[in-house]
């Protein structure tokens, strides 16, 4: 038995929500730890790291607290497996939608075997079982929030029929798709509810975050209200537009898409909880930062800022570079310049102010970016990145170790110490990465206008591991509320 579970599940301790499950063997229903439902006897209990671990033991999700729906499952408690995590990203992403498991283990470069025993071992569940599961539960949340049909949520959801979606369905949740579906009208508000719901955990400062992003917003591709972001995007197999505003009574970001491929739902609702920073659990940094006398002041109502990921790594690699020794405003006016070179237009049924795309690697090799005010170091250097990208010789995904990802970016020309941990932390989401040469880390921590040397700051900031970019941002907080 585990003691903290046990005890956070007879509290009812929301803190732990999303940090494990329970089943009850008498009802076969699984829960999580703050489940308003009678307390159960510790001898008909079971626990759970993941929510497939309780579909796959034949546990239903309980009707009152909704496990399935209303606490997201990305992060799980999988440690020390990188190669487990990059595959269940790109489960999660809807990659065998389209590719075989074959194909995913071809990328992992391991045999499909081997990619199975690693799933089973960390898991508990093959990952051919995950993808489907995963299928149905983010089946479930569109037939819940959002108006479509069920035939167009079962293709959204990656299933291949309405008859393949009805028979996994019903084996996850004991209901059919429709009799879910009947379920959710009686419960919905008569406003239209059209959108996806990414739920979060309070406080969420939804302003705040769009105060980090506006002046970051490419002109043409992103348009910030003071209540919405919405932006342009492109996936291997399709293109569109997505609208994102804060629905705080329901403890959620609502997601509108418009795309020429249904499909894409899925993958731009997990890329959209990773660009808002939705799952990380702040518990503990909160706690560690609140005793620093230097981040305290970049925390807000004693919460850490939420890191903001690039919806797009490879344009965020270039901005990074068009952005070494430049303001903000700068790199951004530049990056802007380069989407309209490029010249991938949107069409008329785009809102006013997304006009275009950005390009991929493939495009931008073949663009001609003189006469945009960017030099041609920096010229070379972007064309460098996308090369290295397009060879594989650098993963733009935050499931490697800093390390490599240092090594094998910082081998290419012109990328130096602040170009690598710039695009780590807001490229790529890596939670310990440092700049410790940027300008607005080290305006924060001088000293009656003394700035720190280098090796100082490196040595402060030991403290803050494993959370380094998260102090990066309390400093650059800091900073703004000086």
């Amino acid at each position: 038995m585990n003691t903290e579970f046990s005890q956070a599940r007879i509290k009812k301790d929301k803190n732990f929500d999303g940090t494990f499950l329970f089943g009850v063997k008498t009802t076969g229903i699984f829960c999580r730890p703050s489940c308003p439902s009678p307390v159960a006897k510790e001898e008909n209990v079971i626990y759970f790291n993941t929510i497939f671990e309780a579909i796959e033991k034949g546990f239903r999700p309980c009707y009152r607290c909704r496990p399935d729906v209303d606490v997201e499952y990305y992060n799980g408690n999988i440690h020390g497996a990188s190669v487990v995590n990059t595959a269940l990203g790109k489960i999660y992403d809807g990659y065998l939608t389209y590719n075989a498991i074959q194909d995913l283990a071809e990328e992992l470069q391991l045999s499909d075997r081997h990619l199975r025993k690693l799933f089973v071992d960390h898991l508990g569940v093959p990952p051919i079982k995950i993808a489907r599961y995963h299928k149905s539960l983010f089946a479930k949340k569109l037939l819940l929030f959002s108006d479509q049909s069920v035939t167009d949520i079962s293709f959204a959801s990656g299933f291949g029929s309405i008859r393949q979606f009805n028979e996994v369905f019903k084996e996850v949740f004991g209901k059919t798709p429709t009799m879910v579906r009947e379920d959710s009208k009686s419960k919905k508000s008569s406003q239209d509810n059209t959108t996806l719901l990414l739920k979060y955990k309070k406080p969420f400062i939804f302003g705040q975050i769009l105060s980090f992003m506006k002046p970051r917003a490419m002109k043409g591709m992103e348009v910030i209200t003071e209540n919405s972001y919405a932006r342009t995007f492109r996936t291997d197999r399709t293109k569109g537009f997505f609208v994102v505003k804060d629905n705080p009574e329901r403890s959620a970001l609502e997601l509108r898409i418009s795309c020429d491929d249904i499909k894409c739902y899925m993958e731009i609702h997990n890329r959209v909880r990773r660009m808002f920073d939705l799952d990380t659990d702040f518990t503990v940094i909160n706690e560690k930062f609140a005793k620093d006398k230097q981040l305290v002041q970049g925390m807000v109502e004693g919460h850490v800022p939420r890191l903001p990921i690039a919806f797009d790594p490879f344009e965020f690699v270039v901005r990074a570079i068009l952005g070494q020794q430049i303001s903000v405003k700068a790199a951004t006016t530049l990056a802007a310049r380069v989407a309209r070179q490029a010249a991938i237009e949107t069409d008329n049924s785009f809102p006013r102010g997304l006009d275009h795309f950005f390009p991929m690697p493939s495009e931008l090799m073949k663009l001609d970016l003189g006469g945009l005010g960017v030099t041609r170091t920096r010229q070379a250097t972007i064309k460098t990145a996308a090369k290295g990208i397009l060879d594989r010789d650098l993963q733009l995904t935050a499931n490697q170790s800093f390390d490599k990802f240092s090594k094998d970016f910082s081998k290419l020309k012109g990328i130096g110490e602040w170009t690598v941990n710039y695009v780590a932390m807001g490229g790529l989401g890596m939670l310990d990465s440092f700049p410790a040469s940027d300008l607005g880390v080290i305006k924060a921590l001088a000293k009656e206008g003394t700035p720190p040397s280098k090796k100082e700051m490196i040595k402060m900031a030991e403290e803050w591991r494993p959370y380094r970019s998260y102090a990066t941002l309390c400093l650059w907080n800091r900073n703004v509320s000086a």
